[in-house]
């Protein structure tokens, strides 16, 4: 009698527990159903709002979904809690350098908590799609991480299309976290984002124990957030304290040209000159003279949007972080100007200014003037693919139409142009080179 009022009361124990450790979700986003390759990719906003000011708020209960990865095998947000362990959502794209930098980061967690908390990354619109509109800028940004990089992709019109831009990833990248797409229709997106590397951790109750815009930028801190939601104690790297000194140094010229209606891109880098403190630098567009129509932002751990006029970075000891410049000129020749204040934020004498000017000639057309070398290109007239002799694998070239909008962009020394409708074209690059040259090209 006594075993089975003992067997009795530890399933009705379990059964207790089981209750107590049932999730308390929103309504599913979609229907869990895998989308066929062919199913369009529905209509993205031309600019979300602010990625401050979106998402999800921590304390509200998370929405249940079911997403899929390359190989059709599922995610279930409300599977995943009760299988017994907290879940950490990473959203994603290819064409996001943030997120790639992020990469590393990613994998050490999954190294250091994978056994104790799911996490997952969730693949997402291209957040600077080449030639087509960034939803996060609401114009072209391809941004210059991505063309020196090679990474040069148009927005997804499929969902088909959406996972071979993932399959690149992922044969290119080491990433040890599964990816999951969102939807065709981008619900998990519109539910939790709109931001292109935000981070959400979801405790065993469903609830939001919290949301990152940026998945691991100052001030929060993903190691403190997640060592809080298991009851870990802080480690040393919660809440790193900062010191060290910080260089700047040019890595293109403090003036950098373009033709009208293109983004005229700077660079430089901020080294932390010391081996064994973080620095954390502040960054100041301190006069911004600018051509009517003309926009600039900054890109350091991320890329600003143009109303943004400073930012706060915090640099490893002995690291370098590449920072852009971007104007984003209109038609037409034109100067733009800014004046730009860099300070450590602990010792305000370790500060610098830099001058940055974009000087745009004219608008890309065929009846501009080349100035530079003449690029050869074999064949011209062509139809089918060109070559351009001594370009190099990583060189990355852009053809325009007559009215100067970009057509296509392509890396290496062979350029594919049979997508092209017959006509005249102008032949640029390479973008991430010194000395950009052009040439006529005639495709029939």
């Amino acid at each position: 009698m006594a075993q089975r009022y003992l067997l009795l009361l530890t399933a009705t124990l379990a059964l207790v527990s089981s209750t107590q450790a049932q999730p308390d979700l929103l309504p599913s986003l979609n229907a869990g159903t895998l989308p066929a390759d062919s199913e369009p990719i529905c209509t993205l906003p031309t600019q979300t709002p602010p990625i401050s000011s979106c998402g999800r708020p921590e304390g509200e209960q998370a929405a249940d979904f079911t997403l899929f990865d390359l190989d059709g095998n599922a995610f279930n947000l409300e599977d995943a809690l009760l299988a017994g362990k907290p879940v950490l959502m990473i959203s994603s794209s290819y064409t996001c350098p943030v997120f790639r930098g992020k990469v590393p980061k990613i994998n050490q967690l999954v190294a250091a908590h994978g056994a104790a908390l799911t996490i997952v990354i969730v693949y997402t619109p291209e957040a600077h799609p080449d030639i087509d509109i960034s939803p996060y800028f609401g114009a072209v940004n391809t941004g210059q991480q991505n063309i020196t990089a090679g990474i040069l992709y148009q927005q997804p019109t499929t969902y088909g299309e959406r996972k071979a831009v993932l399959q690149e990833m992922l044969d290119n990248m080491q990433i040890d976290a599964p990816v999951y797409l969102d939807g065709p229709c981008n619900a998990w997106w519109d539910h939790y984002g709109p931001q292109p590397n935000n981070a959400y951790l979801i405790d065993l109750n469903g609830t939001i124990h919290t949301h990152h815009d940026w998945f691991d930028k100052l001030p929060d801190d993903i190691d403190c957030d997640i060592e809080d939601l298991l009851a870990l104690p802080p480690s040393s790297d919660c809440g790193s304290a900062f010191g060290g000194q910080f260089n700047v140094q040019w890595v293109s010229n403090d003036t950098v040209y373009g033709m009208g209606g293109t983004t005229i891109t700077a660079n430089l880098q901020l080294i932390n000159t010391s081996t064994t403190e973080d620095v954390l630098v502040r960054v100041v567009k301190l006069q911004n003279n600018l051509p009517s129509g003309w926009q600039s932002s900054l890109c350091l751990d991320v890329c600003y949007l143009p109303d943004i006029d400073t930012a706060l970075v915090p640099i490893a000891a002995g690291d370098t972080m590449h920072f852009y410049y971007y104007f984003y000129s209109t038609p037409g020749t034109a100067i733009g100007y800014t004046r730009l204040g860099l300070r450590n934020e602990n010792d305000f004498s370790n500060n610098f200014t830099r001058q940055v000017w974009g000087q745009a000639e004219g608008s890309v057309g065929l009846e501009e003037t080349v100035r530079s070398s003449a690029m050869l290109i074999a064949p011209n007239p062509a139809t089918d693919r060109i070559t351009i002799p001594g370009a190099g694998p990583n060189d990355v070239f852009e053809v325009r139409d007559g009215a100067g909008r970009t057509a296509m962009r392509s890396t290496g020394a062979t350029v594919d142009v049979s997508k092209l409708a017959s006509g005249h074209y102008v032949v640029c690059g390479p973008l991430n080179g010194q000395h950009a040259m052009h040439a006529h090209l005639v495709v029939e």
